[in-house]
């Protein structure tokens, strides 16, 4: 499987710690050796394990501490995730580490905490679209259809060409009961990411909730058939991991 996120590039990594004395330190050495597993076909069992080691040597680098919780995140262990974030924000805070806890927070069914890791985020550092997405959908699922929008509207209006961005809109139409508009939305993000399978599921839901069972009906068939496909990635199934 792929990572969903690379906190630095491995040749950048492994250029920057050979630039410093602690180049030759143990805890280094093991956690680029996880960063090398991307390229040496190491599972991510495997690739925690050298993690373990590091963050054994070296509790207060924050930097283990976050990619460990990203190589959770994809074996869906969400708990250990939210323990390292917990740990690397207290180390080392910044808003990047704030989002990645409203994420691990909305796919543990916390969505109404997620918020303020999204809102300080978006704080300090409010160019960073992403934070906007992750804000739009959770806001969405508690309910506050409208701020939900606000952060959709921004998104398509700065970076329209993602389509997480007419996702997260479609998503705050829909719940806002403008269908028609929603179901507009929703095909322009599966008109830029075809991959995608959340989107289809959502216009599914616009379709029905319009009254046109038919579209609807061919919606989800279409899904069924594509959720299939074991080749799909997590990202492609799960707006929560981009």
């Amino acid at each position: 499987m792929k990572p969903l996120f690379r906190p630095l590039r491995l040749s950048v990594c492994i250029v920057a710690l050979g630039a410093c004395s602690c180049a030759s330190d143990a805890a280094d050495q093991e956690y680029l050796a996880a960063l090398r597993g991307e390229e040496e076909g190491m599972t991510r069992e495997e690739q925690l394990a050298h993690l373990d080691r590091a963050i054994v040597l070296a509790p207060e680098r924050a930097s283990y501490r976050e990619t460990h919780a990203i190589y959770a995140i994809d074996l869906r262990r969400f708990e250990t995730a939210a323990a390292d974030l917990d740990t690397a924000i207290q180390l080392a805070d910044r808003p990047y580490l704030r989002f990645l806890r409203g994420l691990v927070s909305c796919q543990r069914g916390e969505f109404e905490g997620s918020l303020s890791e999204f809102d300080r985020a978006i704080r300090e550092q409010p160019t960073n679209t992403q934070f906007y997405r992750g804000r739009s959908l959770a806001r969405s699922r508690t309910g506050r259809y409208r701020e939900a929008l606000e952060d959709a509207e921004r998104l398509v209006a700065q970076v329209p060409q993602q389509a997480e961005s007419h996702y997260a809109l479609g998503i705050a139409l829909t719940g806002l009961g403008r269908f028609d508009e929603a179901v507009e939305a929703l095909g322009e993000a599966m008109r830029r990411r075809p991959e995608l399978l959340y989107p289809l599921r959502a216009r599914a839901e616009a379709y029905d909730r319009l009254g046109d069972r038919e579209r609807a009906a061919a919606d989800l068939a279409e899904l069924a058939r594509r959720e299939r496909d074991e080749s799909l990635c997590a990202t492609c199934r799960d707006p929560f991991r981009y």
